[in-house]
């Protein structure tokens, strides 16, 4: 007996295969982004890794930063702060990238403006 036939392929539409594509956000962070973490978790960690940081625990400081680095989302208050942090535990360059970055993705933010300001007199 010979093998049923195969079932018949779907028709799918290019629109419902693009649509299906999950829309990466645009990140100007030195972490490439995954699950955002809600505003208290973030504050949170941010405040700890300041508190290491203003012990000169940089150890700890750059092991809460790297935690809740992927998970800031599109939070453009934090960019000073974070880029403070980053410049507190050594990592200049990531400052100047994540400037860069946010520029082109949200050269007129306010946040972005006051935190190069600060950080790039």
């Amino acid at each position: 007996m010979p093998p049923p036939p195969p079932p018949p392929v779907p028709v799918i539409s290019a629109d419902q295969i693009l649509s299906s594509i999950p829309i990466a956000e645009p990140n100007y962070w030195p972490w490439p982004q995954q699950e955002k973490w809600s505003d208290r978790e973030v504050a949170l960690q941010v405040k700890s890794a300041m508190e290491a940081a203003r012990a000169k625990d940089t150890a700890q400081a750059t092991v809460l930063l790297d935690e809740v680095g992927p998970h800031l989302g599109n939070r453009s208050k934090l960019i000073y702060p974070i880029g403070a942090l980053l410049q507190r535990i050594g990592r200049s360059q990531s400052v100047d990238k994540m400037l860069e970055n946010a520029s082109q993705l949200i050269p007129d933010d306010k946040n972005l403006i006051t935190a190069k300001k600060k950080l790039r007199p």
